[in-house]
C-alpha cells in the first residue's frame, strides 16, 4: 500500500510488440512481468501472483478464454483482476470475456492514457477490496479473541505490514497523571528500530487543543499529521529520527482515551486511502476500549453495526454517481455497442445497490432501529404481483413456478405488506437462484389460526434445486452465513437474505424454519400474524 513501492502487472500476448509497448506504459508505474503463452502465464501467476493481469484473447494453443478459465477455477488465483487486450471489434466477443469474469478490455492499438487509467481504475478496486479483507480480518479477531496485549499488537503487525510503513504505536492516556503512555507497538524487522514501550509523553494544553480541534473539526479530518509544528516539536525526541507520521485519536464518548502514532522512515505523501485506513482502525480501538463497562455481546453488536453502516453509506454516494451518468448514457442514445456495455455496468450496480441495501437493514437491526409499520393492504394482489414478477425470471430458466393461495384469506389484512413482500421474494429469488433449468418451484399460502381480530398464515416456497445438508442448515438463518462458502462464487450473494428474512418473521409474531436435503431440493416454511 506504500506509495513508494510497485504493484505487479502481468502482460501475456504472443507478440513481443505488444508487450514492448504495455511495458513502456506502464513500467514508470508499475513492476512489470510478460509470457508470450498461456502455458507460462499460468506458471508466472502462480509464482509472482500480480495484482492485475493483462490478457491477450488471441493466442496460438490456449487463446484468452482458455486462461481466463483456469484462472476463474484456481481457489489460488481466481481473484486476480484480468484486463483483456484485444483487437477484435466484435461486441460478441467482449461480452463472452465479461462472462467468464474479465474486468474490462484494452482494445488495440494501445492508448497510453487509456491503458493507464484502465490499470489504474483496477488497481484501486483492488486495494479497497485489500483493506476490506484486513478489517473483516481484524474484526472477527475481537470477535473471537478476548482483549490483551498480544491481539493490539498482532493487530498493529496486520496494518503495518499492509501499509509498509516503519512503527505503528499505541498510547493509551492516563488522565490522573496528564500523560499518555505507549502501550503496544509494531515495529518494521527491516529497519534497526527500538522500542519505545512504556515511553511516556506529557499530555499539556497545547497538545490537548489539537487532539480536542480534531473532535469539534466540522469537516471530521480526524487525523493531524508531522507538518503540525506544535506536535512535531513535542514529540519530535521520540520519533528515532523518523519525522514523517500521522496521528489518530481515539476518543470514547467524546474524550480522548488514546493515541494511533503512523510512521514511515520515507518522505512520501500519505494518501487518502492511508490516512482513512487509519481512521477506521481508531475508530475500530474505541469501541474496543468503550466495551470495558459493557458487555462483550453490546460492543460487538454496535461496533459491526457501525462499521457496516458506515462502508455501505460510502459505497452508495459513488453507486448512485455511477447509475446516474448511465442514465444519463441513455438518455443522449449511444452506439449498440457502447450500449451493451452501459447495460452490463447498470445491471452490476443495481446489483450493488441491492447488497448494499441489505447492509445497511442488517445495521439497522443490529442498532433497533429496524422500521416496521401497520397499514391495510389487499393480500391477494400483493401475493399475485410478487408471483408474476417471480415467473418472468424463472421462465428465463424454463423453470416450472406453481402456486396455491387458501381460498379463506380475508381479502384485506393489516401489517407491514412491504416487509411481508420482501421475506417472500428472498425465499422465491434462492428458490430459482439454486434450483437448476427446468426446475420446479413451489409456493403455498395457507391459513393456520384465525380468530376474530387475527390471522395466521403459513407460507411455503418449496423447490427441486442444489439442497442443503442438515450440517449447514444449523448456519444460514446467521449474518454473513451462507450454506457452504463456494456458493456465494458460484451463484452470487453474500448470505444475508435469510438472517434479515428471520429477523421480520420473528417482529411478524412468526418463525421460519428449512427442511432439505442435499441434492433432492429444500422447502422453507414461515408463518405470521396479521391483523384482519
Amino acid at each position: 500500500m506504500n506509495s513508494g513501492k510497485k504493484n505487479n502487472v502481468l502482460i501475456v500476448d504472443d507478440e513481443r510488440d505488444n508487450i514492448s509497448a504495455l511495458k513502456t506504459i506502464l513500467s514508470p508505474e508499475y513492476t512489470v512481468y510478460a509470457s508470450t503463452n498461456g502455458k507460462e502465464a499460468i506458471e508466472t501467476i502462480l509464482e509472482f501472483m500480480p495484482d492485475i493481469i493483462l490478457l491477450d484473447v488471441l493466442m496460438p494453443d490456449m487463446d484468452g478464454y482458455d486462461v481466463i478459465t483456469v484462472i476463474k477455477n484456481s481457489e489460488k488465483i481466481r481473484d486476480i483482476p484480468v484486463i483483456f487486450i484485444t483487437g477484435l471489434d466484435n461486441i460478441n466477443a467482449e461480452i463472452k470475456g465479461l462472462a467468464l469474469g474479465a474486468s474490462d478490455y484494452i482494445s488495440k492499438p494501445f492508448h497510453p492514457a487509456i491503458v493507464k487509467l484502465r490499470v489504474q481504475h483496477q488497481m484501486q478496486l483492488v486495494e479497497r477490496l485489500r483493506q476490506q479483507a484486513l478489517m473483516t480480518e481484524i474484526a472477527h479477531n475481537f470477535l473471537a479473541n478476548a482483549n490483551n496485549d498480544s491481539l493490539y499488537t498482532d493487530t498493529l503487525r496486520m496494518i503495518g505490514e499492509f501499509m509498509d510503513i516503519a512503527i505503528i504505536s499505541l498510547y493509551k492516556f492516563d488522565k490522573s497523571k496528564n500523560i499518555i503512555i505507549c502501550q503496544n507497538e509494531w515495529l518494521n524487522p527491516k529497519l534497526n528500530l527500538q522500542t519505545r514501550i512504556g515511553d511516556t509523553v506529557e499530555f499539556n494544553e497545547k497538545i490537548y487543543n489539537i487532539v480536542n480541534n480534531l473532535l469539534l473539526n466540522k469537516k471530521k479530518v480526524l487525523f493531524s499529521h508531522s507538518s503540525n509544528k506544535i506536535l512535531k516539536d513535542h514529540i519530535k525526541v521520540r520519533r528515532q529520527h523518523i519525522e514523517n507520521y500521522i496521528v489518530t485519536p481515539i476518543f470514547i464518548k467524546g474524550n480522548m482515551s488514546a493515541l494511533l502514532v503512523f510512521s514511515r522512515a520515507e518522505d512520501v505523501k500519505w494518501n487518502e486511502s492511508e490516512t482513512s485506513l487509519a481512521i477506521l482502525l481508531a475508530s475500530i480501538f474505541s469501541g474496543v476500549f468503550e466495551r470495558d463497562a459493557i458487555q462483550n455481546a453490546e460492543y460487538l453488536s454496535r461496533a459491526k453495526s457501525e462499521f457496516l453502516s458506515r462502508m455501505s453509506h460510502e459505497m452508495r454516494t459513488p453507486l448512485n454517481a455511477i447509475i446516474g451518468i448511465l442514465q444519463v448514457f441513455d438518455l443522449l442514445g449511444v452506439p449498440d455497442n457502447i450500449k451493451e456495455h452501459c447495460n452490463v455496468m447498470n445491471n452490476s450496480a443495481h446489483t450493488l445497490l441491492h447488497l448494499i441495501d441489505d447492509v445497511l437493514e442488517i445495521s439497522d437491526i443490529e442498532y433497533g432501529a429496524f422500521k416496521f409499520s401497520n397499514a391495510a393492504f389487499d393480500f391477494k394482489k400483493m401475493t399475485w404481483d410478487i408471483l408474476r414478477e417471480t415467473d418472468e425470471i424463472a421462465t428465463k430458466k424454463r423453470q416450472l413456478l406453481e402456486c396455491k393461495v387458501d381460498n379463506t384469506i380475508p381479502d384485506l389484512l393489516t401489517g407491514d405488506s412491504k416487509r411481508l413482500k420482501q421475506v417472500i421474494t428472498i425465499l422465491l429469488d434462492n428458490a430459482i437462484k439454486f434450483t437448476y433449468e427446468d426446475g420446479e418451484i413451489n409456493f403455498d399460502v395457507r391459513v393456520t389460526n384465525s380468530d376474530n381480530e387475527t390471522v395466521t398464515l403459513q407460507i411455503i416456497v418449496a423447490d427441486n434445486g442444489i439442497g442443503i445438508s442438515e450440517e449447514q442448515q444449523k448456519n444460514i438463518f446467521s449474518i454473513f452465513e451462507q450454506a457452504d462458502s463456494g456458493l456465494n462464487r458460484e451463484y452470487g450473494g453474500v448470505g444475508l437474505g435469510l438472517s434479515i428474512s428471520k429477523r421480520i418473521v420473528e417482529m411478524m409474531e412468526g418463525k421460519i424454519w428449512v427442511e432439505s436435503e442435499l441434492g433432492k431440493g429444500s422447502k422453507f416454511y414461515f408463518t405470521c400474524k396479521l391483523m384482519k
